[in-house]
């Protein structure tokens, strides 16, 4: 302390510093969850989320619970936001659907058709099924809460596995799937 949290962000731009390019006050923006330097190898390589001089808002500099965000390396880090798109939904694009869409589609290479198992129905995962589904994959979400699996099935998963029922729920993916996942995605962290 003193900190302020907050690490999903969108909002307008106040002011911005000489070296900025991009962007004026009164921009509608959202960014990153990590932000890049741009010129590391990491970032030069495109992976700006492994960023040697990386920035968080929220955890390593001030974040969205501040009444203002200073935001490093502006021109690069900041996304202009359209008018249909509201703050709240742009600050969860951000952290959860671009943590999402590089699980499923750069990493795992979910093709359409396939099937994909989302361990997990919260913020990551809810969007993991989203992505998935709009790239035509078929879905199995996994989860201990029938409200949130329910929730799953009106944003495109095909099945869902309640893990608290006490079946084995890796047979009961291979039975839905009719002989297992192509991608498994772990949005929940827990061993059980």
């Amino acid at each position: 302390l003193p900190h302020v949290p907050g690490h999903e962000l969108a909002g307008i731009v106040e002011a911005v510093g000489k070296d900025v390019r991009r962007w004026k006050a009164g921009d509608r923006v959202t960014l990153p969850f990590v932000c890049g330097c741009g010129q590391c190898p990491q970032c030069v390589s495109g992976n700006h989320q492994v960023c040697d001089s990386q920035f968080q808002p929220g955890f390593t500099h001030w974040g969205s619970f501040a009444e203002y965000v200073a935001v490093d390396y502006a021109d690069l880090n900041v996304v202009k936001l359209p008018e249909e798109i509201d703050f709240v939904t742009a600050a969860s694009l951000g952290c959860r659907f671009v943590t999402s869409f590089r699980a499923i589609v750069d990493q795992g290479k979910v093709a359409a058709g396939q099937w994909v198992a989302v361990h997990g129905c919260g913020g990551v995962g809810l969007s993991a099924i989203m992505i998935a589904s709009a790239a035509g994959a078929q879905v199995v979400a996994v989860d201990i809460a029938e409200d949130k699996l329910a929730f799953a099935t009106t944003i495109g998963a095909a099945a869902t596995v309640n893990a608290r029922d006490g079946g084995d729920v890796v047979e009961r993916i291979v039975e839905l799937t009719g002989g297992g996942a192509h991608l498994s995605i772990d949005a929940l962290g827990s061993p059980s």
